[in-house]
């Protein structure tokens, strides 16, 4: 049987395959789309199972092939479980950075309604306050470079609308978007995703709110399998706990960078 974690796995290489180019091998996939190229997350491989038993070396190899042929300067590999162990020490040997994704996964239990008020929005309120959060958030220092920016705005715009029904939840202040989610659907299957909120507005619960949110509308649908990702080492999993998602797993984040 297949397990939640796996099907999560599914549900993102599914949602990366239906946007750019894909390229499949016997140790997984790798997803490129060079027009965006310094949007990471859409120019990467993703080492399926246990990688075909490939070395750290090999991989980077097929990494320099697929990311550097197009003139990448980055090489960026996610990793599921069966090969993470075993690729690790040998992928930080040759530079790279190691990090994990967490995945968790919603246990169908009621999620309380949003404090604050949540409304549904176009693409375009949220595209407006995502451009703001690039160039003014702590955080995001790439995004006041204007073609990192450029090519993460069109990663944003097309990404979910053509890999699956996306929905947004806001919070809207004064006409503009404060804090949002999208919620991607395929078939009975769910993510959450892209959880911002401005630096301005933090601390009064929207982040929350808008999780919450898109929870209920996931669960609401009919969603058999509900998951967040967060970044293993980061706050944001113990809030989405509260919210009644578990974590299931990890999926290794490994990126370096190359002089061109």
């Amino acid at each position: 049987m297949t397990s939640p974690l796996e099907r999560a796995f599914a549900f993102e290489r599914a949602m990366h395959g239906a946007v750019g180019r894909v390229v499949s091998a016997a140790w997984g996939q790798a997803f490129l789309a060079p027009e965006i190229e310094r949007c990471y997350d859409r120019n990467l491989l993703w080492v399926v199972g246990d990688g075909d038993g490939l070395s750290a070396e090999t991989l980077d190899a097929h990494a320099q092939r697929l990311l550097g042929g197009h003139g990448m300067t980055h090489r960026r590999m996610l990793v599921e479980p069966a090969a993470d162990a075993r690729l690790r020490d040998g992928l930080v040997a040759l530079g790279y950075d190691a990090g994990a994704h967490l995945f968790m996964v919603h246990d169908g239990g009621a999620v309380e309604a949003p404090a604050v008020t949540v409304e549904e929005v176009g693409v375009d309120l949220v595209q407006t306050a995502n451009e703001r959060y690039l160039l003014t958030d702590p955080d995001t220092d790439y995004g006041r470079d204007p073609m990192t920016r450029e090519h993460l705005l069109a990663h944003h715009r097309e990404y979910g609308s053509t890999g699956g029904a996306e929905r947004r939840f806001a919070v809207v202040v004064a006409g503009a978007v404060a804090a949002w989610a999208r919620l991607w659907r395929r078939g009975d299957e769910a993510q959450i995703e892209d959880v911002v909120c401005l630096a301005a507005f933090r601390g009064r619960g929207y982040g929350r709110a808008v999780v919450a949110a898109a929870a209920r509308a996931a669960l609401a649908e009919g969603a058999s399998l509900l998951f967040i990702v967060a970044d293993d080492e980061d706050w944001p999993k113990d809030l989405y706990g509260r919210l009644g998602f578990a974590p299931a797993g990890t999926l290794g984040v490994y990126q370096r960078f190359v002089p061109r």
